[in-house]
């Protein structure tokens, strides 16, 4: 992209945050429907063992959300998400909640499985979700997939929150191999703002076997569990520190034919966030946050190769719907051929109304 484009993209993101907000759209089917837009753009260089420099600016991702309250038990939302080369559905489900401490969750969304994964990218401190995310996805123990989920969430605070869903595998075509996903994950609040998450998921896969009885064979179930610790504390009226941690250990079915029944070698994989935040006060500096970020991925725990990636994001909210983030990420391979150490630098504008 031309320098002088993406500058009129940024342009134009700036001049559209003075509209107006969240529209209510009046709908004789349902108490509430608000349609709300988001687009992020980010201008990147890249670092690496490059004979010339790699910058650019890109649409990192944008979207139309609608969210709806069809009465006061049921309500959904519709998502679509736009990058340069594609346009899909993101999020579409409906929430059923017929008593306080029971829900049912239906249609296509995030699957109840690693924290730094259903953590909204608005909530994440880091500019990006971490290599645990991306690689769970790739495995599809994590991401958005097609189920069903019950929620239970319990008034007794020493009772865990749980969710426990069905799901198709992968919402891909490379997974429709007639087998399902159960995914469940459970959190604990503890004193002094102390939450405890564990989950787990399991999948297999299947294919068609001419030399079987009934012409068809499966792996068996490949596994992924995980612990999380968040921490949120007030340090005064204006600073707030956060941090949060997950460590996770599975079945790597990648790296071998789990169908044909080889074992799989097991991965391992950590992340760590921990942030400040700045409530300023001023309206047109809401807030001024810093966070460092350190996250580890290695597919097979028998071997001393793994990658490292270490990030340092400063997020300004300018009270408006504007945020400017601004992140330095170092990727950190160990014993990995055809990589080497190199050094991204994002800086990224965020307009959400």
């Amino acid at each position: 992209m031309k320098y002088s484009t993406a500058l009129t993209l940024v342009l134009t993101i700036l001049m559209a945050a003075t509209v107006s907000a969240d529209v209510d759209v009046e709908n004789a089917n349902a108490d509430s429907f608000i349609l709300s837009a988001y687009a992020r753009v980010r201008y990147s260089e890249f670092g690496g063992a490059l004979t010339i420099p790699d910058r650019s600016f890109s649409i990192e991702s944008a979207g139309l959300t609608a969210d709806f309250d069809i009465d006061d038990n049921l309500s959904g939302q519709l998502q679509l998400e736009i990058k340069p080369d594609d346009i899909f559905l993101k999020d579409c489900y409906i929430l059923w909640e017929p008593f306080n401490v029971i829900g049912l969750q239906a249609g296509q969304f995030k699957k109840p499985f690693c924290l730094n994964t259903i953590t909204s990218t608005w909530s994440l401190q880091a500019i990006d979700h971490s290599i645990t995310h991306r690689e769970l996805s790739d495995l599809l123990y994590s991401g958005r997939d097609i189920g069903v989920t019950g929620i239970l969430n319990p008034d007794p605070v020493w009772l865990p929150r749980l969710s426990l869903g069905v799901f198709n595998g992968s919402p891909d075509a490379i997974n429709q191999d007639n087998e399902i996903q159960y995914v469940g994950r459970a959190e604990f609040d503890l004193p002094l703002g102390v939450i405890v998450g564990t989950d787990l998921s399991a999948l297999r896969f299947g294919e068609e076997d001419i030399e079987s009885v009934e012409g068809y064979t499966c792996s068996a179930r490949q596994k992924a569990m995980g612990t999380d610790l968040q921490l949120s504390i007030e340090i005064n009226k204006d600073f707030s520190f956060l941090l949060r941690s997950e460590y996770l250990r599975g079945d790597n079915w990648q790296l071998v034919n789990v169908i044909q029944g080889v074992d799989p070698p097991e991965f391992q994989t950590w992340w760590a966030t921990g942030g400040i935040t700045w409530e300023t006060g001023k309206p047109a500096l809401e807030s001024i946050s810093t966070s460092v970020s350190m996250a580890s991925w290695q597919p097979d725990r028998s071997t001393d190769s793994r990658e490292d990636e270490l990030t340092i994001t400063v997020n300004i909210d300018t009270g408006t719907p504007v945020c400017v983030r601004a992140a330095f990420v170092n990727h950190r391979p160990h014993n990995i051929l055809f990589e080497e150490e190199h050094s991204d630098y994002i800086l990224e504008v965020t307009l959400d109304i």
